[in-house]
């Protein structure tokens, strides 16, 4: 009755008609009334009246508190005509009274948009504009009703706020009714009296979540890959939303049980009864999720819910309370209502809970074994694990219950419902001593406000191309090209490179051999850092056969560069060269240290007896060399005509032999790799140093599998610039490579699935929109009712409106078929 009186109000003025009888003629307008701080409620005017009006004085005044938004104000209020007639009008000879005249004195203040706090004699009334303030107070502020009508006693009296007669109990009353009665009409079984809404029929969906014979074409079967169609679904507990056990629970009354998010009291108890825990073997136990077991005064240690793990909207009536703690039982009656929300023909469903590992175990068993639990037929379950919790488990939980290797998981993390309960949990404390319908009531409402919260759609693409209006044009060409170049980029080798350069040589005076030159030059440069390396690892007192080959080898290298130097003065028509590098200088951090842990010191560390020192009048040893190169040189206007195009051919080569030094480092940090988990992983007491630059690190795949946040990783730049064929002749490194391999083509196919999902989603949400446009016109349509017509009306333009902005921002984006 009442939402029907709520919807009559939403259709415009009547012309003045009397909305009963139909006649004109209405004496005394509510607005000029509550001015004069008296509220005569004339339903119905027929003019002229069997008996002229009485007069204030001759009426039974009532006092009517009426509570707005800024607080409470006092009014005489009296009803003239109806069943009620005070006895001072009564005596006078009777009256002829219109058909609507026979109504309640609480649906005569409905009607002036004022919702009373009782039915026969209402002394007080809140104002539908004070509700809905408290219920949006209340989802964006967390604000309870207390602090709420506290709020409306300071608005009135800030001064003696205490004066203020103390009205909590009714708008807590009145509140819970307004809730209710809003729902009902939001889901429109106010235009439907011959439905009562059912288990999650209260309750609002994802709308991008794929749902048949709601936003999916009747051909998806046939149109859709198998795995595109599929529920994803989280499940997770909070122990923060706990219930303290009622002191009279027989005096609550439930108004929308199970209709919301949370599941029906009375099946759920008795499947509790009814069910036993098993207890699983340590050996196979990953977590234990036990909180808040030992609390005797609490009726509830917490909610289990399921929420689609895409979008992070929770399921309608599949949120469980906890007795003591999260158990099995709890979770499964939570999954398998979530399983059956709208699931027609739907073949599979990935469930992430952080123990599925164990959950997942007898969960068919469970479901065969229990009366009250059930499964949609021939669905395929595909338990996961969320990438968070994942990496606190054992190994043997990575491959089989990783979201990476999961086909149809796209790329989530799987604890989307972690970020759900941050805002939750600030209601939790009013939540927990309430009565068991009124908590129950709340925590509905909050979840179906942050079910709302995520239908709307934000537009990126129009702040990108703002931006890029304000650039200059030629600059984001620039840019567009370096990142296709920098996507296609494979680095040469140098032997590459020289074949290149030898190709195209043709020197500035006329020779050829300046290619092979600048080569060698290299090669000695390699030769000098070989050498130093060598005599670093020298013991403190060298022998005498150790000290002659270093000698032998010093003697051969100096050759090698006298030589050099040599052909450099044809190669630049004998000009006199200056410069050079001077002192090779080795960076410290990058000289490894041999595996017995001596620490060997650098040329400039090296003692007055070492194997360096050399005298004051030798030249300089072979190894520290200065060794002209023409990127060395000095800048000069007559040199630079023959030496620069040298520099230009020495840069070409210097990059390939950064390649190559490169895919030497990748090398021998991939066998570190394979080394360190098979021989090492398990010897605490081997400490493995990394290098210094956070690339220069062994590859985690192999050394840590079920790490947490594997979703965008990638190898080291260097590790991917060459062919890796010749890496492969290692047994070591094919491991390695096996690994990374495996596991970078599982990141590629979720990353390809996600990228097909959101596709998907944005026409699923679009016609998810259109099907709530429909089903609103058709309301619409069908209403005899002028208030009931303009309430339609305006929820399929809302509708519309969801559904267009949906189109314009996913326009160019969307797939509507596989």
């Amino acid at each position: 009755m009442k939402d029907k009186m709520l919807l009559k109000l939403e259709q415009l003025i009547n012309n003045g008609k009397c909305e009963d009888c139909g006649l004109r003629g209405g004496l005394y307008s509510l607005s000029v009334l509550l001015r004069r701080a008296q509220l005569v409620f004339l339903m119905c005017c027929q003019s002229p009246p069997a008996q002229p009006l009485p007069q204030p004085s001759a009426l039974e005044w009532q006092v009517l508190r009426v509570y707005y938004p800024t607080g409470p104000w006092v009014y005489n209020a009296s009803w003239p005509w109806g069943t009620s007639l005070p006895q001072c009008v009564a005596a006078v000879k009777p009256v002829t009274l219109c058909p609507g005249a026979e109504k309640d004195r609480h649906l005569h203040l409905l009607k002036a948009k004022l919702f009373p706090a009782s039915i026969t004699r209402p002394q007080s009334a809140f104002t539908f504009d004070v509700l809905d303030n408290f219920l949006i107070d209340a989802l964006e502020c967390k604000t309870s009703a207390m602090s709420f009508y506290q709020k409306l006693r300071r608005f009135t009296n800030n001064a003696f706020p205490h004066t203020i007669p103390d009205r909590y109990r009714e708008l807590m009353r009145v509140s819970r009714i307004w809730r209710d009665l809003v729902n009902r009409i939001r889901f429109g079984f106010a235009h439907e009296s011959d439905r009562s809404p059912g288990p999650g029929d209260l309750a609002l969906y994802c709308p991008a979540c794929p749902q048949p014979g709601i936003n999916l074409p009747s051909s998806w079967k046939d149109t859709y890959d198998s795995w595109l169609v599929m529920q994803r679904y989280v499940v997770d507990g909070n122990f923060t939303a706990q219930h303290m056990k009622m002191k009279t629970p027989e005096d609550d009354v439930s108004l929308a049980d199970g209709k919301g998010y949370m599941v029906t009291e009375g099946p759920y108890e008795t499947h509790i009864i009814e069910s036993v825990e098993e207890k699983e073997a340590s050996s196979i136990t990953c977590a234990v999720n036990a909180a808040n077991v030992q609390r005797s005064n609490l009726r509830a240690t917490g909610v289990g819910a399921t929420a689609c793990a895409r979008h992070g909207c929770f399921v309608p009536h599949a949120v469980v309370d906890f007795q003591k703690g999260e158990r099995q039982m709890n979770m499964d009656y939570s999954i398998c209502n979530a399983l059956k929300y709208p699931s027609e023909d739907i073949g599979s469903a990935l469930i992430i809970y952080d123990v599925a590992c164990q959950w997942s175990i007898h969960f068919h068993e469970r479901v065969n074994q229990s009366y009250h639990l059930s499964l949609p037929q021939s669905i395929k379950i595909l338990p996961a694990v969320g990438k968070f919790h994942l990496s606190a488990h054992k190994l043997l939980c990575f491959p089989r219950f990783s979201l990476n290797f999961i086909t149809g998981a796209g790329h989530i993390d799987g604890e989307i419902l972690e970020t759900l309960w941050a805002p939750f949990n600030k209601i939790s404390p009013t939540a927990r001593s309430m009565t068991l319908s009124h908590r129950q009531e709340v925590l509905d409402d909050h979840m179906r406000d942050s079910n709302w919260k995520k239908l709307g759609i934000k537009d990126t693409q129009g702040p990108y191309e703002e931006l890029t209006k304000s650039l200059d044009r030629a600059n984001i060409q620039k840019w567009k090209k370096e990142a296709e170049l920098a996507a296609l980029h494979r680095a040469p080798t140098m032997a590459e490179i020289r074949l290149r350069l030898t190709e195209n040589e043709v020197s500035t005076n006329g020779r050829t051999g300046a290619v092979a030159w600048l080569i060698e030059g290299i090669n000695i440069e390699n030769a000098q850092d070989g050498l130093r390396s060598s005599i670093r690892q020298l013991p403190e007192d060298p022998t005498a056969s150790q000290r002659t080959l270093m000698e032998e080898k010093r003697q051969k290298l100096l050759s090698r560069i006298n030589k050099f130097h040599e052909t450099a003065l044809v190669m630049t028509n004998g000009m006199e060269l200056e410069g050079g590098a001077g002192l090779h200088q080795d960076d410290p951090e990058l000289c490894l240290e041999e595996a017995d842990g001596s620490n060997f010191p650098g040329i400039e560390e090296l003692g007055e007896d070492s194997i360096l020192d050399i005298g004051d009048d030798a030249d300089s040893p072979a190894e520290v060399a200065k060794l002209w190169m023409p990127s060395w040189g000095t800048s000069d206007p007559i040199m630079n005509d023959v030496v620069m195009p040298l520099r230009q051919e020495e840069l070409e080569l210097r990059k390939g032999q950064a390649n190559d030094c490169l895919e030497k480092l990748r090398q021998a940090l991939g066998d570190r790799s394979v080394v360190f988990r098979e021989k090492l992983h398990s010897n605490k007491s081997i400490h493995h140093q990394a290098l210094k630059a956070e690339d220069l690190t062994v590859s985690k795949e192999v050394t840590e599998e079920n790490r947490h946040g594997q979703g965008s990783d990638r190898l080291a730049w260097f590790w991917r610039i060459n062919s890796a064929e010749d890496s492969q002749k290692s047994e070591w490194m094919n491991e390695f490579y096996r690994v990374n391999w495996l596991k970078a083509k599982a990141r590629y196919d979720r990353w390809s699935e996600e990228l097909k999902l959101v596709q998907h989603e944005m026409c699923w949400t679009v016609w998810w929109f259109q099907k709530q446009e429909s089903e609103w016109r058709a309301r619409a349509d069908e209403s005899i009712k002028n208030g009931h017509r303009a309430y339609a009306e305006k929820q399929a333009s809302m509708w519309a409106e969801f559904a267009a902005e949906g189109m314009k921002s996913f326009q160019g984006k969307w797939s509507m078929t596989s």
